[in-house]
């Protein structure tokens, strides 16, 4: 994908942003925020339940939605028993220190911890280094009260449809069957039906998924539009949230190892 640097200055003229100072050459300072999804993580282990429902928000796709993405925080601070946000990809709109920064600041509002998955927008340029620095591994999986979430990259277009993402060796591991672990979810960006998906990888990572016991769901982004599809013969849904843009985001629960999901508008 390349992207030209003077859409900078449209973006942030459009958002009103002409306090940031894009450089597309910064990757970090000594202010950034960083592992910013490990201590997400341990907010969210050292929290105690008040029920035996999981509640979660998948959302997404929130480059460039600087307004709503003040409304988004506004409204899950609103929900009551909720677990965690976990924003489904695509923070930025050109993978620059500066966005993400802001992000952050604005993300720390919210009264539940929230995880970060990579997106193909925040591997624009130096972008991958700014995630890792910032958010940690773009491939991670973490256990909460018996659920494994694998969140893991499915940019395949960033890298060229070489095979290497998604990581199908890894999220085999990933799906091994776990003491203490009851079932599975997978988050990731780029859903296996959308073009930007690595075609010589949708065969095998759909039956990973859909072979798996216990794989509950498979939520992406992306295509700023909500879907939700399936495979002949598989019993795993693939849900897409609809973008940030949008005032929409899903939140999910799980009790007894079902899952269910609304779409809530704000």
């Amino acid at each position: 994908m390349k992207i030209l640097f003077p859409l900078l200055a449209v973006i942030c003229l459009s958002a009103g942003c002409n306090s940031f100072e894009f450089s597309p050459e910064q990757t970090f300072d000594r202010d950034s925020p960083k592992n910013l999804n490990a201590a997400g993580l341990s907010k969210m282990q050292k929290s105690t339940p008040k029920d035996d429902t999981i509640r979660f928000v998948i959302t997404g796709d929130t480059q460039r939605s600087y307004n709503e993405v003040t409304k988004l925080v506004q409204k899950i601070n609103t929900l009551e028993s909720l677990d965690f946000v976990a924003i489904a990809g695509d923070l930025s709109e050109f993978g620059v220190l500066q966005e993400m920064e802001w992000l952050a600041r604005e993300l720390e509002k919210m009264n539940a911890p929230y995880v970060a998955i990579i997106g193909n927008h925040d591997l624009v340029n130096k972008g991958a280094s700014v995630f890792d620095k910032m958010y940690g591994d773009l491939n991670y999986s973490f256990i909460y009260r018996g659920i494994k979430f694998i969140c893991h990259d499915t940019n395949g277009r960033e890298y060229g449809f070489s095979g290497k993402a998604p990581d199908i060796n890894w999220l085999t591991e990933q799906v091994q069957p776990e003491v203490g672990v009851t079932g599975f979810v997978g988050i990731s960006h780029v859903p296996p039906n959308s073009e930007d998906f690595d075609p010589g990888l949708i065969q095998s990572y759909h039956s990973l998924f859909d072979q798996t016991p216990g794989l509950l769901a498979s939520f992406h982004a992306h295509t700023h539009t909500y879907a939700e599809f399936g495979y002949p013969g598989s019993t795993v849904p693939y849900v897409i949230t609809s973008t940030v843009g949008m005032s929409e985001f899903l939140l999910v629960k799980i009790i007894n190892n079902k899952l269910s999901y609304e779409r809530i508008f704000f």
